[in-house]
């Protein structure tokens, strides 16, 4: 093979533009991972030569093409910041909307409680899941900030037009060389491999409950430090261009945060604490795979409780409430997980065990109780242009335990199928169709009642575009 590099390489600098150009995409690792930002279009080079004649497969196109442009980032963000004083110029700004269709649940009691709700709450109607706009830049070269704003507003309580902030952090990077550095704000907390991901890199309508329900809202405020050597920043950056994978959280993390979720109050003086250690392999056929691990622990405060003694809540706390009116119980998980990016085929898988809230039916009583669940996710991508793709998924869950951002902690119980269809015709539209079956039970209490069962289906649609 290497003569024929050299062939083609002597051809290629023999005939330079007259090879032609063809149009190809290329990986933008300085760009947080997302269908919007995954790709962009540029003139033929070399590897796109190799590419063309057959010489290279295209995952080892990619890998070229990423740490091109990962040290052509590097010195262009080292450069920017020298030559241009203004911190307020060396700021990007980008987001992304997801509008949608719900066709309507099969049974009156279908809910997804930690998805999306709206799509149950008010079914047959266009809404927004999501509108967002982000803020980030190397301001210099150990700061760096990420700033996302939420526009989609809320159906379920009519309030359609509500603002929050979703993350709100800053790196200090420690080392130039970007291996160590700290976090501090609202960011992700280390749950699962599906709540480090952004909406922008996961084609699932949601995240599976199983995973959802250990980190509410994906986010928290803390602090965090991640470790994340060289070889192991590239290979997160391939990861990324295959736009399904959440980016460089390091291959140690430790953070320390507040436990109760994203934009909540601090119920207790508890912080949870919470580990990471994760590692992207390149096999020896090329092919990427990523497997890790995460755990937290801490103390959770369970809202809408009643005191032990009340003889009309619908869940009572066993030990008491606390003075802000939380009933404390131990929040603990430990969460692995294994993912190959589709190449074209894919498979991620996550499982997850612990202790956390969860009412008893039979007394109303909210107790520490085990949990356990995960899922698992086959798909495949057909690349039918230089940027078009379809991707045919399918993912089985189930959990078992209880969900306690949810007031009174009730049973979360369920098993859920999901399958899917995701056309992606350029960089920046994502099309989806989803068919959900699930069934489980209906997260509403009432006094002395056991909560409702479902068994039903769920059709949505959802059209997703990316500015940047």
């Amino acid at each position: 093979m290497g003569s024929t590099l050299d062939t083609v390489a002597a051809e290629f600098d023999v005939k330079g533009s007259q090879a032609g150009s063809v149009a190809t995409p290329v990986a933008d690792p300085g760009q947080r991972a997302g269908a919007g930002q995954r790709l962009t279009i540029e003139s033929t080079n070399l590897e796109s030569l190799l590419l063309e004649r057959g010489v290279i497969s295209q995952d080892d196109w990619i890998r070229l093409k990423a740490e091109e442009e990962r040290r052509a980032f590097e010195q262009t963000a080292e450069a920017g910041m020298a030559g241009n004083p203004r911190w307020y110029e060396r700021i990007r700004i980008s987001g992304y909307t997801q509008f949608r269709y719900a066709a309507g649940a099969s049974d009156g009691k279908f809910t997804i409680p930690l998805g999306d709700s709206t799509s149950t709450s008010q079914p047959r109607e266009f809404y927004f899941r999501r509108i967002r706009l982000v803020f980030q830049g190397q301001i210099s070269e150990r700061l760096a900030f990420y700033l996302q704003g939420a526009f989609e507003g809320d159906q379920s309580t009519q309030n359609m037009f509500n603002k929050e902030i979703i993350d709100a952090y800053a790196d200090y990077y420690l080392t130039k060389d970007k291996v160590h550095r700290l976090r501090f704000g609202q960011h992700r907390a280390p749950n699962a491999f599906d709540t480090y991901r952004s909406s922008t890199n996961r084609q699932e309508l949601d995240r599976h409950e199983s995973v959802q329900s250990g980190a509410p809202g994906e986010r928290d405020l803390g602090i965090a430090y991640y470790w994340s050597p060289k070889i192991a920043q590239e290979r997160f950056t391939q990861l990324a261009a295959y736009h399904n994978g959440p980016g460089d959280y390091g291959v140690f993390g430790l953070m320390v945060y507040n436990g109760q979720g994203r934009n909540k109050a601090e119920l207790n003086g508890d912080k949870h604490m919470g580990v990471r250690l994760a590692y992207p392999f390149e096999l020896p056929n090329g092919r990427l795979l990523e497997t890790g691990v995460m755990a937290f622990r801490g103390v959770y405060s369970v809202s809408g409780a009643g005191s032990p003694t009340s003889t009309t809540a619908s869940a009572r706390c066993q030990q008491g409430l606390n003075r802000q009116g939380g009933c404390d119980t131990t929040d603990e998980r430990i969460t692995a997980y294994v993912w190959t990016p589709p190449q074209p085929w894919g498979l991620l898988a996550e499982g997850t065990i612990g202790k956390n809230a969860k009412r008893n039916d039979t007394t109303n009583i909210i107790e520490e109780k085990p949990l356990i669940g995960g899922y698992v996710q086959g798909y495949y991508t057909w690349s039918y242009s230089d940027v078009g793709m379809l991707t045919p998924y399918v993912r089985y869950g189930e959990y078992y335990g209880g969900i306690k951002s949810i007031n009174g902690a009730p049973d979360g119980q369920s098993r859920t199928w999901n399958f899917g269809l995701v056309w992606e015709p350029d960089t920046h539209w994502r099309f989806v169709t989803e068919l959900m079956l699930k069934d489980g039970l209906n997260e509403t209490l009432a006094l002395n009642r056991a909560q409702d069962s479902f068994d039903g289906s769920l059709l949505r649609f959802q059209a997703q575009f990316f500015f940047n």
